[in-house]
């Protein structure tokens, strides 16, 4: 995988000169390599000029015939680009579930404020009425995971609004620029 900066085709290049031979000898080192070019989905091009107004196909995983053939499901992501000129892919190999997501609680959370009284709190709150006392102690747990996920899920959107915004406004402009419809104003 990586930056081939060579195109296949000519819808893999907008806003520069497509050269036919190149792409033909890219071709030809794919397929006499027994190399097979990996599905991508997301976005079209993967790299962009500053301007927008150059955008290519340049990055692309090869694999073997016969990894297709064990894993059918094998596809690459183009995610958002945000400080390169180069969007990041994904190898994705396998569509699996495992289940429901497991609870993971990390050491920083008690550095943000309110969190050790928010805890406190709730867990002082819960009253359960079993009387094993290992069973009133894992529903208490199981409440308190909740109470934290709802929690965390509140303070990290209240602390990450303006980045997401700007995240967000820049996705747009990106989906823009892939479709090949740049304006000077929106340069």
């Amino acid at each position: 995988m990586g930056d081939f900066n060579e195109v296949r085709s000519i819808d893999e290049r907008l806003g520069s000169v497509f050269n036919h031979s190149s792409a033909r000898s890219f071709n030809h080192f794919i397929s006499s390599s027994g190399l097979v070019d990996v599905k991508l989905e997301g976005y079209s091009f993967t790299w962009s000029h500053p301007s927008a107004t150059k955008m290519s196909k340049l990055d692309r995983f090869l694999v073997s015939e016969g990894i297709i053939s064990l894993f059918p499901s094998l596809t690459s992501i183009c995610l958002d680009r945000h400080l390169s000129d180069h969007r990041p892919i994904l190898l994705c190999g396998i569509n699996s579930n495992y289940g429901p997501i497991l609870f993971r609680f990390y050491h920083s959370w008690f550095k943000w404020d309110g969190f050790d009284d928010m805890v406190e709190h709730t867990w002082n709150s819960f009253s359960h009425s079993d009387n094993n006392s290992l069973i009133r102690f894992k529903k208490k747990l199981q409440d308190l995971k909740i109470i934290i996920r709802r929690w965390v899920k509140d303070t990290n959107s209240q602390q990450s609004g303006v980045i997401k915004s700007i995240k967000e406004d820049m996705i747009v402009i990106d989906k823009i620029f892939d479709s090949g419809n740049v304006s000077d104003e929106m340069l």
